[in-house]
């Protein structure tokens, strides 16, 4: 099963969030701080990372760059609910696999997950 660790300060959203993301087969772990979320990455070692750009602790893009330190592998989706300077082009320049901005709608969601469905399929597959 493909896990997915969630990062989101805001219980309301990584709740339902989380809910949704369970609903369509993942496994999930969440956190709510950079520090929580380095934690549980290093326990869970997740195939998957939503994480918020805004955390109280630590910004988003630099919780990535430890993130792909550990595991250089990992898929590292952001996601924002403001406008700020940080775009969706300056995550793949850093090397993110996509940008969600909240609120995020659930046909994208969906979308987004069978795309992580496929290519983990894919990854996985007898050579």
């Amino acid at each position: 099963m493909i896990k997915i660790l969630l990062v989101d300060d805001e219980v309301f959203i990584r709740d339902n969030f989380a809910k949704f993301i369970e609903s369509s087969g993942f496994s999930v772990c969440v956190a709510d701080s950079a520090e929580e979320a380095l934690e549980v990455f290093k326990n869970e070692k997740p195939d998957v990372v939503f994480l918020d750009l805004m955390l109280p602790d630590l910004d988003g893009d630099h919780l990535f760059s430890y993130f792909k330190e550990l595991d250089p592998f990992v898929e590292i989706y952001f996601i924002t609910g403001s406008d700020t300077v940080f775009t969706e082009k300056d995550a793949k320049e850093l090397g993110a696999a996509g940008y969600l901005k909240k609120p995020v709608y659930r046909e994208n969601l969906v979308k987004l997950l069978e795309e992580i469905k496929s290519k983990v399929a894919l990854s996985s597959a007898p050579v």
